[in-house]
């Protein structure tokens, strides 16, 4: 699995407050309500980091000798006659030492689901006889029932910190999503918070959703969480949640999301690869209530990028892969065209705020570079002012702007005999224009710059593309040399009115 971020060793003190009278009872949990007022709970007294009990045998394990100890899947949860849902689990080792516990929702009382090394063939790996079982599973994956897709197919897993996965009955894996991002930027220390716990709400024969609850508890902040999930071409995710600061945090990220974006037609210079692309992602998409559709294409630079998008109503937003032409990959193991696009679509909770995007610079495909958020513009300061909140995560192909001509491709690079001339190229799809122009009409382009001192549009105009049945908008920006960051935009106009996304760049020197 892919991490957003190295992890960081983070040391902090805590003053003493009330403390829980005892130990917390994971079986009083019943409901997402029951389980609001445990979060809370442990949010008023000191943070305890989970026992690091794994035996060394374990702790010490490779990537290779882990990844032969496989579930044996005819042991999974819920195997039934019936054809619902089936969870099947992981082994703690390699990155994954911290075991998490698990619960079963059986109606009218919760009973534990113990580890139990019978459920795992260990393939060569050859574990001491005086090696202690592991206290819990590492993590955990979800089957679709057989009748969604004519076959059973893995389409969810949750496994390392607060980071989980899902794919389509047509897309692979790419985006990680998490609960929350604490401290992703502001200086202080990037925090981590674990979902200790799941309770999983057994599977009834026909059910389209399923349902499980999430403890996330970290140094700073724990939450509740509840996930409701249907499979299908597209994935979509209803995420309830509930979070209660223990000691305040700078930065708080609401529906987060980590990608990866090595390089793209817009990369200059290119690495040394067969491949002309490598992303999971090609672009930021946002949605504003009574607003414009902004489309920022990705970038991987020399240094890290901040961006933040103010609104003040939030439709959706979210990573969109909208290269899916395999000739612009030529990858036939990692099918980066076949990555999904997330959306989140907010439902409570998201009152004014931002958008966050973090580009950083990486120089390989194995680690994501790249985290978007939702950072509301209060944060709660005490455990007794929760943060409610409730959002669709949908996984799916992409998430269409509506009749706006949407941005397909970015590409730049210098005029001809000038280093301080920069042309961009920008193709958008035809979109639907009300009234229908002449056969022979084009739009406008409307391009503006901020920043940078006396940079200024050389040229800026619109031809059809025949190749895309849509528009490539084309415009140079003389770029003056006490200039270091320039952030721009590109529209197509029918008169007066917006016809297409607004796409966002920056330029940095």
């Amino acid at each position: 699995m892919k991490l957003s971020l190295p992890l960081r060793l983070v040391v902090v003190s805590f003053a003493l407050v009330t403390c829980l009278s005892a130990a917390p009872d994971y079986l009083q949990v019943t409901d997402f309500e029951s389980l609001q007022k445990l979060a809370q709970e442990l949010a008023r007294a000191p943070y305890e980091a989970p026992p690091a009990n794994l035996d060394p045998f374990y702790e010490g394990l490779k990537y290779d000798d882990h990844r032969q100890i496989r579930f044996i899947p005819e042991k999974a949860l819920f195997t039934s006659p019936d054809d619902t849902f089936r969870v099947e689990f992981f082994h703690p080792g390699w990155m994954f030492k911290k075991p998490v516990g698990f619960f079963n929702l059986v109606p009218g009382k919760t009973e534990p689901i113990p580890f139990d090394t019978k459920l795992f063939d260990y393939g060569g790996v050859k574990v001491p006889a005086n090696a202690a079982a592991p206290s819990g599973y590492a993590g955990f994956r979800i089957l679709a029932p057989n009748g969604v897709a004519d076959r059973r197919f893995e389409f969810l897993v949750f496994m390392g910190a607060s980071y989980f996965r899902s794919v389509t009955t047509e897309l692979g894996y790419g985006i990680s999503a998490r609960g929350v991002a604490v401290n992703t930027i502001g200086g202080e220390p990037e925090e981590f918070p674990d979902f200790t716990h799941f309770w999983i709400v057994p599977p009834a024969k026909d059910d389209k959703l399923f349902t499980c609850l999430a403890l996330l508890n970290g140094p700073s902040i724990t939450g509740a969480y509840r996930f409701s999930t249907m499979p299908g071409k597209t994935t979509g995710m209803f995420v309830t949640g509930s979070l209660y600061v223990r000691k305040p945090v700078k930065m708080l990220g609401l529906a987060p999301f980590s990608s990866m974006f090595w390089y793209g037609e817009n990369t200059h210079p290119k690495p040394y690869d067969f491949r002309p692309e490598v992303h999971d992602s090609d672009g930021l998409q946002i949605e504003v209530e009574g607003g414009p559709t902004l489309w920022r294409p990705l970038d991987n630079g020399r240094d890290m990028r901040l961006s933040f998008f103010e609104v003040p109503k939030l439709k959706g937003f979210g990573l969109g892969e909208r290269d899916r032409d395999f000739k612009n990959f030529e990858d036939l193991e990692a099918n980066y065209h076949l990555r999904p696009a997330v959306w989140v679509e907010p439902i409570k909770g998201f009152g004014e705020g931002s958008v966050g995007l973090v580009e950083l610079s990486t120089g390989e495909e194995t680690w994501d570079n790249i985290v978007a958020f939702w950072q509301p513009k209060t944060i709660p300061t005490t455990p007794e002012e929760p943060l409610n909140f409730e959002y669709r995560l949908d996984w799916l192909e992409e998430h269409v702007p509506g009749l706006l001509a949407k941005v397909l491709a970015t590409r730049r690079g210098f005029v001809m005999k000038s280093t301080t001339d920069h042309l961009y190229v920008v193709d958008f799809s035809h979109g639907l224009t009300d009234p229908a122009p002449p056969a022979d009409w084009v739009p406008d382009v409307k391009v503006e710059l901020t920043g940078g001192d006396k940079a200024e549009v050389l040229d800026a105009r619109v031809m059809k593309n025949p190749e895309t049945k849509g528009w490539r908008a084309f415009f140079q920006i003389r770029v003056p040399e006490t200039s270091n960051l320039i952030e721009m935009s590109a529209e197509l106009k029918q008169a007066e009115k917006t016809i297409s996304e607004k796409w966002v760049y920056q330029w940095r020197r």
